[in-house]
């Protein structure tokens, strides 16, 4: 068995102390742990941002990862912290929706961590990324059992966002994820899109998005050289709108959050 490996993701940026008091706390209870940072560039109490980005890369580590994701604008409170636990990888988040896209597509069991043993401090902290979810990381890392660190919880919150679905001669779907480049990426995936084709052939796809109309539909971003936004199947097998070398949001005025719409024409 190799270093336990610990997967961060914040919304603190690195200029401050908070990500280096997460690693400084998890390698004081397990100094053999690996520690990885997936990002802290998250934007500010973005919690959709965070659960789309943890679902896009989670998969791709190594079995036995323990993720610790941390966007929580309502440190202090009466909101839990979460375990969310795998037959490969556990995770731990405050219960505010974090979780929403692991959850979805992973077969967990849900524990709440309760048990102060375990905790840095034992009254409530406006750091409780440090103070109580950091420690649980490094001791779970360390082996300790699930049942020690809480009790299993039967639901966990999940974010409000609308499940695409083929309506009449449509998809109905949602803008999930702005990337740096400006390009949105929607929950329409290739699979919902290869059964919409399959219900109607002939015509060309076209995406309706706010007000504009977008006609292009390529293969690669470089497939296109002109002023106008396009639409493909991106590396996560989901329907992104995007602009060569430009920001599609930007051009389109549009944001995580809006509606779409893909139709035939």
């Amino acid at each position: 068995m190799g270093r336990p490996l610990i997967g961060l993701l914040t919304d603190f940026g690195t200029r401050d102390y908070f990500v280096a008091s997460l690693k400084g706390v998890i390698l004081s209870i397990n100094p053999e742990a690996s520690i990885i940072d997936l990002t802290h560039d998250i934007p500010d109490y973005n919690l959709l941002a965070a659960s789309v980005v943890l679902w896009a890369c989670y998969k791709f580590f190594p079995t036995g990862t323990i993720f610790l994701g941390v966007v929580d604008p309502q440190v202090g409170t009466e909101r839990r912290i979460i375990l969310a636990r795998s037959d490969k990888y556990s995770f731990i988040a405050p219960d505010n929706g974090l979780l929403t896209f692991v959850l979805n597509e992973e077969e967990v069991e849900l524990y709440e961590i309760i048990n102060k043993k375990y905790f840095l401090i034992n009254h409530n902290s406006t750091f409780e990324a440090r103070d109580k979810m950091a420690p649980a990381c490094a001791w779970l890392s360390l082996g300790l059992p699930v049942n020690e660190l809480g009790w299993p919880v039967s639901s966990v919150k999940m974010l409000d966002i609308q499940t695409p679905r083929i309506k009449n001669e449509e998809i109905e779907g949602q803008i999930i994820y702005q990337d740096k480049f400006g390009n949105l990426f929607t929950n329409i995936n290739q699979r919902l899109i290869a059964e919409f084709l399959h219900r109607n052939s002939g015509g060309n796809l076209v995406l309706m998005a706010g007000k504009r109309k977008i006609t292009e539909m390529v293969s690669s971003y470089a497939q296109t050289s002109g002023d106008k936004p396009f639409f493909l199947l991106n590396s996560l097998g989901l329907l992104e709108i995007a602009l060569y070398q430009g920001s599609a949001a930007s051009r389109l005025g549009l944001a995580p959050g809006d509606m779409i719409v893909l139709k035939k024409e």
